[in-house]
C-alpha cells in the first residue's frame, strides 16, 4: 500500500477520534484480521498503535483489547479501505447507523430507500442514515435476508466478508460470518452480481441459484435450488442446511440457540448435510435428525453438546 495511503487514513482516524463511524472500521479491521497467534496478535497492536499515532489517546485505549488483530506492517484490509474511500466521498453529514442482533434473535431494518432487512442471529448490519452518491452501499457482518427497492439510476451493494452482491431490485439472502471461510449467496428474485476478493472478474446469479464462496481456499461453486421452498423456510423461521459442513450447522445452532457444541472429530465436522427444518425444532431434536444412521454420538455434559464418532 502506498505511504500516502498509511498517511491519510491515520489523518482520518486521528481527526475522527470521537466520530462512531470510526467504531465501524475499527471493528471491520479486527473482524479482518484477527490471528491465532496471540504473541503478533500483540506485536501487530503495538505497531498498529505507534504508527498511528493513536497509541496515547484515551478513547483509543478502549480499543486495546479488542484491536489485536492487525498486522505487525499495519497492513489494512482491502474492505476496510474501500468503505473509507466511501466514507470520504460522501456527504460528510451523513452518519452511518449500526444494528446487531444476539443470540437467539431476528430483527426486521427498514432502510433509506425502502429496502428491508430480516437481519439473522448474531449479525451486525452498517448503513447510512440516506443514501447519497451514485451508489446504495451496506456492511454485513453475519447473515441476512433483503429485499431491495429498485432504483436503475443507483446500484444496490452489500459488502459482506469476502463478497460485494450488487443489485438493482430483487430478493436474496447473504451468509457471511467472520469464523467461517465459507460464505453464501442465494437468489430469489431478480439478478445480482456477486465478485470476490482474489477473484477476477464477477459471477452473474439468477433465480434459483445458489454461491458458494470458500475464501481460504479461493473456490468458487455455483448451483440451483428450490427457491420457492427456501424462502418459505426463511420467513416461516426455520433453518435449512444446503451441503453445509457439519461445523457451519454447529456454529449456526449455536447462534440460533445459544447453546455451545463442540465437534470432537475433525473430519466429522467436514462431513455435509443437507436438511430443513420448519416446525420450530430445537437443538436436541436437528441434532437427531442430522443422526438418523447414528453415524455420530451425542452426549450433553454442563449444557455443552459434544459429537464423536
Amino acid at each position: 500500500m502506498p505511504n500516502n495511503n498509511h498517511t491519510d487514513f491515520q489523518r482520518f482516524l486521528l481527526d475522527n477520534e470521537q466520530n462512531p463511524e470510526t467504531d465501524i472500521i475499527l471493528m471491520k479491521m479486527l473482524e479482518d484480521s484477527a490471528s491465532e497467534d496471540p504473541v503478533l496478535e500483540k506485536e501487530g497492536f503495538q505497531t498498529f498503535a505507534l504508527r498511528s499515532g493513536l497509541a496515547r489517546r484515551q478513547r483509543f485505549q478502549r480499543w486495546s483489547r479488542q484491536l489485536v488483530g492487525i498486522a505487525a506492517a499495519l497492513f489494512i484490509p482491502a474492505a476496510i479501505l474501500s468503505f473509507w474511500a466511501l466514507r470520504k466521498a460522501s456527504d460528510a453529514q451523513v452518519s452511518w447507523i449500526q444494528v446487531g442482533t444476539s443470540y437467539s434473535e431476528t430483527r426486521s431494518i427498514d432502510l433509506p430507500d425502502g429496502s428491508t432487512v430480516l437481519l439473522q442471529p448474531c449479525s451486525r448490519l452498517y448503513y447510512p442514515e440516506r443514501f447519497s452518491g451514485p451508489e446504495r452501499k451496506v456492511m454485513l457482518s453475519g447473515e441476512a435476508y433483503l429485499t431491495v427497492a429498485k432504483d436503475e439510476r443507483k446500484h444496490f451493494i452489500v459488502s459482506a466478508g469476502g463478497v460485494d452482491v450488487k443489485v438493482r431490485g430483487t430478493r436474496f439472502h447473504v451468509s457471511s460470518f467472520p469464523e467461517s471461510p465459507e460464505e453464501e449467496v442465494a437468489l430469489l428474485e431478480g439478478s445480482v452480481e456477486v465478485r470476490m476478493q482474489g477473484q477476477r472478474g464477477s459471477i452473474l446469479l439468477v433465480p434459483g441459484e445458489l454461491l458458494k464462496y470458500d475464501r481460504q481456499a479461493g473456490r468458487v461453486e455455483k448451483r440451483r435450488f428450490a427457491a420457492n421452498y427456501y424462502e418459505e423456510v426463511l420467513q416461516a423461521g426455520g433453518l435449512q442446511f444446503n451441503n453445509e459442513k457439519l461445523a457451519d450447522i454447529a456454529a449456526l445452532l449455536t447462534r440460533h440457540f445459544g447453546v455451545r457444541i463442540v465437534i470432537e472429530d475433525q473430519e466429522l465436522s467436514s462431513e455435509r448435510y443437507y436438511a430443513s427444518f420448519i416446525n420450530g425444532e430445537d437443538v436436541d431434536q436437528i441434532l437427531a435428525a442430522l443422526n438418523t444412521g447414528n453415524h455420530f454420538r451425542i452426549s450433553k455434559k454442563n449444557d455443552i453438546y459434544y459429537i464423536s464418532r
